[in-house]
């Protein structure tokens, strides 16, 4: 009887089609420590094809991430190579640039992730193919990428091995190999890849605050520190600073970190009652104020830009835009 992989009916049918568009190419696959690069790898290794792991480090990504890919997934599916910017992560990105990424900068993307994947593919002997772990269910717009394409930017083909894979897919991987999925899901995280990223959603926030405030106080001085250097650079550009560079932005506007914290832990009861439209009846102004609550003021406003484009991160699919199914899931995950 054919051997039956998540969507895939019969994995030696779909290994020798496979095979046969690598043609003995090398296999690269992106690994984030995320559930869906995890289950791609998976999936190579059960098919026996053989694969290069490479993961990219951002020196920004909670620690226990880096501690899952570095000390336990390398037991799972091999040595997984590490590529990084020669001229260092994320704080010291920030500090040369005077300023932090965001809508109209996406500098972290290029610097720290496209650029690092590029030098790593161009230092192989042939041309490789860099695999990553889209999947159609995360947005419209990656479930109508090809499963394979040539990158331009890349110089190379992009294969996504599990593009029809669905969350509980992913998760059945895991079981299925006896994988135990990155503990920062446990936390509550909905994704992993930067901690946080310049596009959190405001759970996410909220999240970060509860459970790391170290990385608070590093952004805190991050922005102190970063203010500091734009000033001194615009003085001695002769102009006045117009700018007050922050980890968050919203509309142009720069938001503290702490304005922000304060911000995520907002709730209903906590807002004095204030109309937000003059004569609206009170059921109609609560719906507004519990809208305005949930108003999600850093999200990216196209998923897919950046390095979600890429697949070289983890975005939030709408699977996981209610809290509670991604409860759902995840209890499903440790089920069995």
């Amino acid at each position: 009887m054919p051997k039956r992989v998540g969507p895939i009916a019969n994995l030696d049918a779909w290994r020798a089609a496979a095979l046969e568009t690598i043609a003995g190419r090398t296999v690269v696959c992106s690994i984030s420590g995320g559930k869906d690069s995890t289950a791609m790898a998976l999936l190579l290794k059960e098919a026996e094809i053989p694969f290069v792991s490479v993961h990219l480090d951002t020196a920004w990504e909670h620690a226990l991430t880096e501690q899952y890919v570095a000390d336990y997934l390398p037991t799972i599916i091999g040595p997984i190579q590490v590529a990084r910017r020669p001229g260092g992560g994320m704080p010291e990105l920030v500090r040369q640039s005077a300023g932090f990424p965001g809508g109209n900068q996406r500098f972290c993307t290029r610097e720290l992730k496209i650029m690092p994947i590029k030098k790593f593919l161009d230092a192989m002997d042939d041309e490789p193919i860099n695999t990553v772990g889209i999947r159609s269910g995360e947005s419209l717009k990656r479930a109508a990428m090809p499963e394979w394409e040539y990158s331009d930017a890349l110089k190379c083909a992009v294969w996504r091995p599990i593009k029809p894979w669905s969350e509980e897919d992913v998760f059945a991987m895991h079981r299925r190999h006896g994988v135990k999925l990155n503990p920062l899901y446990e936390l509550g995280s909905a994704r992993v890849g930067c901690w946080p990223c310049v596009f959190a959603r405001k759970s996410e926030i909220k999240l970060l605050a509860d459970v790391d405030p170290g990385r608070i106080d590093l952004i805190r001085e991050l922005e102190h520190e970063v203010q500091g250097i734009r000033r001194k650079r615009d003085q001695a550009r002769g102009r006045g600073s117009t700018h007050i560079p922050t980890w968050f932005a919203h509309r142009k506007a720069s938001w503290s970190i702490d304005d922000v914290v304060a911000w995520a832990r907002t709730r209903a009861e906590d807002l004095q009652y204030r109309p937000l439209f003059s004569g609206a009846d009170p059921a109609t102004d609560a719906r507004n104020r519990m809208a305005r609550l949930r108003e999600e003021l850093f999200t990216a406003p196209v998923r897919e830009q950046g390095c979600m484009r890429w697949g070289m991160c983890e975005t939030v699919s709408p699977e996981e835009e209610s809290v509670d199914e991604f409860s759902r899931l995840w209890q499903l995950a440790g089920d069995g």
